[in-house]
């Protein structure tokens, strides 16, 4: 059996195609090195940290996208290559808190539950991260000079 730590590393959560142009905006979209984020005015050096950034803000203002299974969503990087891990990890742990993960029965579940108790978290993740998305991209939408205040991102998390 794969442990669940490989199989929630390998999740790779979405993102709704209308915010890949707000991502491409902020981000080192698609990678570059680290210093580039710089000379582009990039306020994050990849996407899995601008999408970690709006899981947060959305769990902590409680805003959740509600995704159907009919929604395409765009997605990348697997969780297991996000760094740090210590941040990715809490994420996990938050987004399994608020699902309705079983810990208990996974133990004496198969592959299948396994995996149907992941998708679980993975859509935790996904509704909140988009949530979060949303948050942002219309409060800058409303004031896009925000962008130009090299704090905004670092003030939205204590507000």
């Amino acid at each position: 059996m794969i442990s669940l730590k490989n199989k929630l590393g390998n999740i790779r959560p979405g993102f709704l195609p209308k915010f890949k142009g707000f991502f491409e905006q902020v981000t080192q979209f698609g990678g570059g090195a680290e210093g580039d984020k710089y000379i582009k005015a990039k306020s994050f050096s990849s996407a899995y940290e601008l999408y970690t950034y709006a899981f947060f803000i959305g769990l902590y203002k409680e805003a959740r996208y509600d995704l159907t299974d009919e929604d395409k969503l765009e997605d990348f990087w697997e969780m297991k290559n996000w760094q740090p891990s210590s941040l990715t990890n809490s994420l996990l742990t938050c987004a399994i808190a608020v699902s309705d993960f079983d810990m208990n029965a996974i133990e004496v579940n198969d592959e299948d539950f396994v995996s149907k108790q992941v998708k679980l978290v993975k859509r935790e993740i996904e509704s909140y991260a988009n949530g979060g998305l949303e948050l942002i991209k219309s409060e800058i939408d409303q004031d896009p000079e925000l962008l130009e205040d090299d704090m905004y991102f670092i003030k939205k998390l204590s507000g």
